[in-house]
């Protein structure tokens, strides 16, 4: 558990609620976590400085080459990470588990005063670190936890591989294999890829024995320690197995069928002997195993699971769940976002914040599923350059073991008429009882939007009448005075209705029986019949195809969109070198170009008299967190936002979020711009530039380039210049 298996930053294309205390907190709404106070001081010193302080420390030493390259990626990895607003700051999660830190090393003041501990907004069950005395924790990791003392023992297998200084020997090695001198192993490059599991799973062992003695130095009690493997091992299910029942969406008139609803869940299978020959860990058996005889401690009556506050762990962890439900939005993972949402309901069924996480990911299934006048992925080109579709999809359920099973097995199983119809029911519920709600509001338009103009359904396709009520209509019979000849188009409709009324087929048709005696669901349903009079959060995927007479424009001909005013990322740039197939990233040459193209960007607007603004981290100071924040939130939605490809219909889930923002920059249009240069026999370039709306998500502009040679600055000046007339020219009227 040294490294993270990703985090977001920006080259990666890639909430201010301090509480604590009662858990009663949760029961009306939440607010997401952000950092305040001041930034710490290993966030403002460049990695460029860093580094070459580090350097010049270094002596004469073995293996130097390759430690200076450690350093320097090392420090230009950490900085990313620090900067990306994924790690907290002064927040209640990060302020626990340094606390809990204080207990572990009590003993060790010294090295407690090394280590840098912080919480990641990470959906991820899993803890890294850096020999330079950094540790993060996950929020994912803290939402599973069973108790304190799991979290200690974690800390303290992190705090070895800093110790022990793990991550630099990992490197040096796998230098050596690649150049063939290490002792370790040689042979073939299958051999050496099995040498580096080996040599990390080493380290591992070790982090793990040498953490246990850690705990044992402590009072913390080693009996519950010890279930933190079987946190590790069922780290792929939720953090609680709780029943699903569809009656959670159901109704006195709307029941969904039998047929949707899974009898039996599959049972958990996690395997804790599986094969880790091509792992960095030893599998969990061998984990246990190997610690085994290690547990037994004389004292154990007298240690304890909580040594800092059993309710602020139970608050801690409750805070990470709630996370959790956002975190999963935002890495679209719906399913889980449904699932986590459902669980936290059974304690707060009226949370807002819960009915929110469960709106938009119910309407973000929908919009990626087929309707009936919109078909399922697509993609387009603009600006000359193809941008593919990148549909969501619901796992199969086969996959799935234990009771999120169910979940999974009702949306996969509902089309879009059945799923548009359920969602629509629960989000306007949410919404009646959350009126000033602008985002429920919202999403109750853009679901009549796809209902009318996705799924073609009107307001004379849902009854009135309950089916009791039909039936009870059907028994009643009236004396005759005068014969009647039935045609047969009544005879067919009377026993459509009968057969629908006695089975469970179209069981949509009654799903809005108690919401049609609802002033507002009616007007509200019948406005967006007769033309969309407020505006959704989108309606792209439900919007006709529009009909033109117009001539086509030619193939390579590049739309203008006529903004004043956008929002300046801070530009990408990677200088690469690539060496007999292998590529080395150049970082300082990296960065010092990319004050270039930042500075050329600038230079171009102002000559096209394009007003901007700009959002970046460079030269941030110790009082800039909200600067800090702004870069996390912005981060959150461009994550979300490049994950959908060129989904227009998505939602950003984020972009709640995002409002703030936009007031403050006045413009809604974000616009990133950067080059990957790489040199082997020849140089390439590859410049992108992309333009975003804040408010929808919407993809306004998506452009690459190729090119050969050098990237000197009349070239890169010719690419942003023609990037940036584009957004900012009118079209002619």
């Amino acid at each position: 558990m040294r490294r993270p298996h990703s985090f977001k930053v920006i080259a990666g294309f890639l909430f201010f609620a301090c509480s604590t205390g009662s858990i009663a907190q949760f029961n009306q709404d939440y607010t997401p976590i952000v950092s305040s106070g001041a930034l710490p001081a290993e966030f403002l010193a460049t990695a460029k400085a860093i580094s070459e302080q580090e350097i010049s420390e270094l002596g004469s030493v073995s293996d130097k080459s390759a430690k200076k390259q450690f350093i320097i990626s090392n420090n230009y990895f950490l900085r990313d990470l620090l900067l990306s607003g994924d790690v907290l700051v002064n927040d209640p999660l990060s302020k626990y588990v340094n606390r809990v830190a204080d207990e572990l090393l009590k003993g060790q003041p010294a090295l407690r005063q090394h280590l840098h501990i912080y919480v990641t907004r990470s959906s991820d069950v899993n803890a890294y670190a850096f020999d330079k005395g950094f540790i993060f924790v996950n929020a994912g990791l803290l939402a599973q936890l069973e108790n304190e003392a799991q979290l200690a023992y974690i800390l303290a297998h992190e705090i070895t591989h800093v110790v022990k200084k793990h991550s630099v020997n990992q490197y040096i090695e796998n230098i050596r294999l690649e150049r063939g001198t290490s002792t370790y192993e040689r042979g073939s490059s299958e051999e050496r890829s099995l040498a580096r599991y080996r040599f990390s799973k080493e380290q591992e062992s070790e982090a793990d024995i040498e953490g246990l003695k850690l705990m044992k130095q402590s009072s913390y009690s080693i009996k519950a320690m010890s279930g933190a493997f079987d946190v590790l091992q069922y780290s792929y299910l939720p953090f609680e197995l709780v029943d699903f029942k569809k009656t959670f969406f159901e109704d006195e008139y709307l029941t969904m069928p039998d047929t949707l609803y899974l009898k039996k869940v599959s049972d958990v299978k996690a395997n804790d002997d599986y094969d880790d020959t091509k792992s960095t860990h030893p599998n969990i058996r061998k984990r246990r195993g190997a610690i085994e005889p290690e547990l037994k401690v004389d004292d154990e009556n007298s240690r304890k699971k909580y040594l800092v506050s059993e309710t602020e762990f139970k608050n801690v962890r409750e805070i990470a769940r709630f996370e959790l439900c956002r975190l999963y939005l935002t890495e679209r993972d719906y399913m889980n976002a449904i699932y986590a949402s459902y669980i936290l309901s059974q304690t707060y069924p009226d949370n807002l914040y819960l009915k929110k996480v469960m709106a938009k990911a119910m309407y973000n299934v929908l919009v990626n599923k087929p309707t009936l006048t919109s078909g399922g992925s697509s993609s387009f080109t603009i600006g000359g350059s193809n941008m593919s579709s990148k549909q969501y999809t619901i796992p199969d359920y086969n996959t799935i073991e234990g009771s999120s099973q169910r979940v999974y097995y009702m949306f996969e199983g509902m089309n879009s008429q059945e799923l548009n119809t359920i969602a629509l029911s629960y989000t306007f519920k949410a919404h009646k009882q959350y009126p000033n709600d602008a985002i429920l509001s919202a999403l109750t338009d853009s679901l009549f939007s796809v209902l009318v103009n996705g799924n073609s359904l009107f307001l004379n396709d849902f009854s009135k009448k309950s089916k009791a009520e039909l039936k009870k209509l059907d028994t009643v019979k009236v004396a005759d005075t005068v014969a009647v000849e039935e045609s047969k188009y009544s005879k067919i409709k009377k026993q459509q209705q009968k057969t629908e009324v006695e089975t469970d087929e179209n069981f949509t048709k009654y799903a809005f029986v108690a919401l049609l005696k609802d002033e507002e669901f009616v007007s509200r349903y019948t406005k967006m019949a007769k033309g969309l009079t407020q505006k959704p959060l989108t309606d792209e995927y439900a919007k006709p195809l529009p009909k033109s007479k117009k001539k086509k424009k030619k193939k390579n001909q590049v739309p203008l969109l006529g903004i004043d005013k956008v929002i300046f990322l801070d530009p990408f740039y990677m200088k690469v070198k690539n060496d007999h197939g292998t590529e080395y990233v150049k970082f300082y040459e990296s960065e010092e170009h990319q004050k270039v193209l930042a500075d050329i960007q600038k230079k171009c607007a102002d000559k096209l008299k394009l007003e901007y603004t700009t959002v970046t981290t460079k030269g941030i100071s110790e009082s800039d967190i909200a600067r800090y924040n702004e870069n996390a939130v912005l981060n959150d939605w461009l994550g979300e936002r490049f994950s959908h490809g060129d989904n227009n219909a998505e939602m950003v889930t984020s972009s709640e979020y995002i409002q703030e923002l936009i007031k403050n920059s006045g413009t809604k249009y974000i616009a990133w711009s950067g080059i990957y240069n790489s040199k082997g026999k020849v140089h390439r370039n590859t410049y992108f530039f992309i333009l975003l709306d804040l408010e929808t998500g919407k993809l306004m502009k998506y452009e690459t380039r190729y090119s050969r040679g050098r990237d000197n600055k009349d070239l890169i000046t010719s690419f942003v210049y023609n990037s940036l007339m584009h957004v900012h020219k009118k079209p002619k009227s």
